[in-house]
C-alpha cells in the first residue's frame, strides 16, 4: 500500500462550471477537515475549491438518506440542446420541479453589495412592468399548478413603485406561500410600509441578516447596517410579521473578519442575539454560501 495519500476523502464526481468563463467542467466532491468541497479545474483559469457544506454527516444524509423520487413540473420550458446547465429553463433533463420560484421585480437596489450575484445597485433604475410581472407569475403557475413557494425578489423588490399591486396579483393566484426577499432598509425606514405588509395574509419576510459586526457588514454589504438591522427587527416584531433571517457567507472578502459572526460556533451568538429581539412569533433562520 502506498504511503502517499491525498489530504481528502474522495466522495463523488459532479458537473460544474468555471466561475469566471462558465465553461462546463467535471469536478469532484471531497471531504476534508470535516467539510465538503467541490474541486474543479478550468484549462484557462486554473483550479478552484468551493466549500459546499460544513457538515459531512448531514451532507451525506441529504445525499443518501433524505431522498425521494423527483417531482416533475407540469410544463417544461426549454428543449435539450446544449446540455446542463445551458438548457435550463426548465428543460426535460431537469430532475426536480421548482420548489421555490423567484420573481424578479426590479434591477434597482438601495445597496451596492460586493457579493451581489445580480449586479444590482442604485445606478440601475429599471423596474419590470406590471404586465411583464403578471406574465412571470402566470408562467410560474403554469409550470407548477399550485407553486409551493414564490419569492418576490430583485434587486430590492420593495423599491418597485407598484409593490403592493404586485403582491395583490400574486395573492390572486394559487400560490401556497408568498415571500419577499429584502435587505430591510425600507422596513427600517418606513413604518407605513410595514403597516401595509402586516395586512397581507399568509406572507413572510425573507430578511437579509448577515451579522451584528461592522467589519462583516462592510465586506458583504458595503456599509455598516447594524442600526438598520436593529430597526427592521423592531418593526417586524412590532407588527407581528412572519420572518426568516438569512445570513450569507462569502470566501472572497476577508473571511477572517466575516467569520467572526457567520461560522460556528460564533453563529450561535448571531442566533441568540437575533432571537432575543423577536417575540413568540414565526421566525426562522437560514444560512447560504
Amino acid at each position: 500500500m502506498s504511503e502517499r495519500v491525498r489530504p481528502y476523502l474522495f466522495y463523488d464526481v459532479a458537473l460544474t462550471i468555471c466561475s469566471k468563463c462558465f465553461r462546463k467542467l467535471e469536478g469532484k466532491i471531497v471531504f476534508q477537515d470535516h467539510k465538503v468541497y467541490l474541486m474543479k479545474r478550468c484549462p484557462e483559469h486554473g483550479a478552484e475549491r468551493v466549500l459546499i457544506a460544513d457538515d459531512v454527516d448531514y451532507y451525506r444524509r441529504c445525499r443518501e438518506v433524505f431522498i425521494k423520487k423527483p417531482e416533475m413540473p407540469m410544463v417544461y420550458n426549454t428543449p435539450v440542446k446544449w446540455g446542463c446547465p445551458y438548457d435550463c429553463g426548465l428543460c426535460t433533463d431537469h430532475e426536480q420541479h421548482s420548489c421555490l420560484s423567484l420573481v424578479e421585480l426590479t434591477d434597482s437596489c438601495n445597496l451596492r453589495c460586493p457579493v451581489c450575484y445580480a449586479g444590482s445597485g442604485p445606478e440601475r433604475t429599471e423596474h419590470r412592468s406590471l404586465a411583464l410581472i403578471e406574465k412571470m407569475l402566470d408562467a410560474v403557475v403554469r409550470n407548477e399548478g399550485h407553486p409551493d413557494v414564490v419569492q418576490l425578489s430583485g434587486g430590492e423588490p420593495t423599491l418597485h413603485p407598484d409593490f403592493f399591486a404586485i403582491v395583490k396579483m400574486a395573492k390572486a393566484r394559487p400560490i401556497r406561500h408568498l415571500m419577499v426577499n429584502t435587505n430591510g432598509l425600507k422596513i427600517a425606514q418606513d413604518e407605513e410600509f410595514v403597516k401595509r405588509l402586516a395586512e397581507i395574509e399568509d406572507f413572510e419576510v425573507y430578511l437579509q441578516f448577515d451579522s451584528f459586526e461592522r467589519e462583516a457588514l462592510l465586506d458583504l454589504r458595503g456599509g455598516d447596517l447594524r442600526g438598520i438591522r436593529e430597526r427592521a427587527i423592531e418593526r417586524l416584531n412590532q407588527y407581528n410579521i412572519s420572518t426568516t433571517l438569512v445570513a450569507s457567507r462569502c470566501s472572497r472578502f476577508r473571511m477572517r473578519d466575516v467569520s467572526r459572526s457567520l461560522v460556528r460556533p460564533p453563529i450561535a451568538l448571531l442566533l441568540r442575539k437575533s432571537a432575543a429581539k423577536f417575540s413568540s412569533r414565526p421566525t426562522s433562520f437560514v444560512q447560504r454560501t
